[in-house]
């Protein structure tokens, strides 16, 4: 005789899910397939230009060391969105080396205001080299540090030296007297 097996069936009825689980499930289906989405990069991604520009307020920098070559002086600096926002600094601020009492020793060229922005997020960072050369001005008083001078009115930032006493940043005469100094900076990166 053949054994039977019946189905066991439960008799409670299967439970509908709360709105709550309803709700929770349709989030986190529709952040799968965003994510899903941005990993086949068929969603923009949000561009520097909408994001707010960074303004001297939100930014911290410091030179982490000076180097030099051929006369020139080099330094790495480092610049910290130090904000709780994510905010957009354009390539190419006036630079200036400038000694602790605000004595402007060597100017660059005027802040480029169509130079590519980067999108610096809260506490992250970018960094660049500044170089100097030929300093045949006025006596000055350390330490001597660089700083930025962001575009329109956003501000002036002011690098750290990297100590109290530092004067590795002033290079050396190479011309006449009273001769101008230079200073440029690498984009952001």
């Amino acid at each position: 005789m053949p054994l039977l097996i019946a189905a066991h069936r439960d008799p409670r009825p299967t439970p509908r899910p709360t709105v709550t689980q309803w709700a929770a499930r349709t989030v986190a289906g529709g952040l799968a397939l965003l994510l899903l989405v941005g990993l086949l990069g068929l969603v923009p991604v949000a561009s520097a230009s909408s994001v707010p520009a960074c303004t001297a307020g939100q930014l911290s920098a410091r030179i982490a060391r000076w180097g030099g070559a051929a006369g020139s002086r080099i330094a790495d600096v480092r610049i910290v969105n130090t904000s709780f926002a994510a905010c957009g600094l354009r390539d190419l601020p006036r630079v200036q080396l400038v000694s602790a009492r605000g004595l402007i020793l060597i100017r660059g060229a005027a802040a480029s205001t169509t130079a590519a922005v980067h999108t610096v997020r809260p506490l992250g960072f970018l960094r660049t080299e500044v170089a100097t050369s030929n300093y045949c001005g006025r006596a000055w008083t350390g330490p001597v540090t660089v700083a930025f001078v962001l575009p329109g009115a956003l501000g002036r930032v002011v690098a750290m030296p990297v100590s109290a006493t530092d004067t590795a940043g002033v290079p050396p005469c190479l011309g006449a007297p009273g001769s101008a100094g230079h200073i440029s900076m690498h984009a952001w990166n």
